[in-house]
């Protein structure tokens, strides 16, 4: 019964579209294709084939880069333009042509790079202005020269000296006595300070130590230097240090006169018994008491037939004696 009923529904199925005069196609409507963009043919464009293959993406907004944000991947070939200021204009200025100065010399843009001028070059080869002379301290300028004076010295005060290549006195004196009865001889110009350290010397010391070492001889009248102020390097080099004598700190004694007859300065050996060689031992380690140099005679080859001395100031109060 079940069966006789399936097989008349499927009847009445296949008998549908005839009675109604309506027939079913065989296949159902197909949608439209999607319309496919333009893009060049897989000739024109390498890869195409593969690329047509893949899904496509949805389009994402470009946006533009900055220009100092440089691909790192790739280097880069431009310029970088540096940042405006707010109001300021960022484009790049056509190269400058070179200005002329105040004397019509030709000078190269700032940005651009070339060759000094001139007068550049010719500044910078100019050495520079020599040093005034080193100022004295009023109160121990005008202490000085009083007690040279009250010594018996006998001098008279100079215009300030300002000799090229840093030479130079600030106030000098012209030294012809140093006590009323020692002559300097010839006159010298130097600071009031060495000339007061040599009074007080041959005061002191120089005219004790002759009078018993020569107490035949007449007293001691006159000191005989051989250089006192001059501009010139230590030992007259060409190059160095400028010397002592250069500032008047120093002196160069190269005898002694007694009355009529004159004793030059000796080198001194240690084995020579003589009254000569004594004083002359005398003498250097007196001067030493007095004067921060003393290069005695025989010290070194340019230092044979006199002392030096001078007053140059030294860390500690050291002072060098030879």
């Amino acid at each position: 019964m079940t069966k006789t009923i399936v097989r008349l529904a499927a009847l009445l199925l296949l008998a549908l579209p005839s009675l109604t005069g309506l027939q079913l196609p065989a296949r159902g409507p197909l949608p439209d294709k999607r319309p496919e963009s333009a893009a060049p043919s897989s000739d024109a464009v390498p890869g195409a084939e593969e690329q047509a293959k893949e899904p496509a993406e949805l389009p994402t907004p470009q946006t533009r880069p900055r220009p100092s944000a440089a691909d790192p991947a790739k280097p880069d070939q431009t310029e970088r333009k540096p940042e405006a200021a707010p109001g300021q204009d960022n484009t790049r200025s056509k190269p400058q042509e070179p200005s002329s100065d105040v004397d019509g010399s030709k000078t190269p843009p700032s940005d651009k790079p070339g060759k000094p001028a001139k007068d550049s070059e010719s500044a910078e080869q100019q050495p520079p202005p020599d040093p005034a002379p080193q100022p004295e301290e009023p109160k121990a300028l005008a202490a000085c020269l009083a007690d040279l004076k009250a010594i018996g010295a006998s001098f008279e005060q100079k215009a300030g000296i300002d000799d090229d290549g840093g030479c130079g006195i600030a106030a000098p004196i012209a030294v012809t006595k140093l006590l009323p009865d020692v002559t300097l001889e010839p006159e010298a110009t130097l600071r009031c300070e060495t000339a007061l350290q040599l009074a007080r010397m041959t005061r002191d010391m120089l005219k004790p130590a002759a009078e018993s070492a020569f107490p035949d001889k007449p007293k001691l009248t006159g000191i005989r230097h051989a250089s006192a102020y001059v501009c010139r390097n230590r030992n007259s080099a060409e190059n160095g240090k400028v010397s002592e004598h250069a500032y008047g700190n120093a002196i160069d004694i190269a005898g002694l006169r007694f009355g009529e007859g004159e004793q030059p300065v000796m080198i001194a050996r240690q084995d020579d018994g003589t009254a000569e060689a004594a004083f002359q031992r005398a003498f250097n380690a007196i001067a030493c008491l007095y004067f921060t140099t003393v290069l005695s005679p025989g010290s070194d080859p340019t230092h044979q037939d006199h002392m030096h001395l001078d007053v140059i100031e030294r860390k500690s109060g050291f002072r060098y004696c030879r």
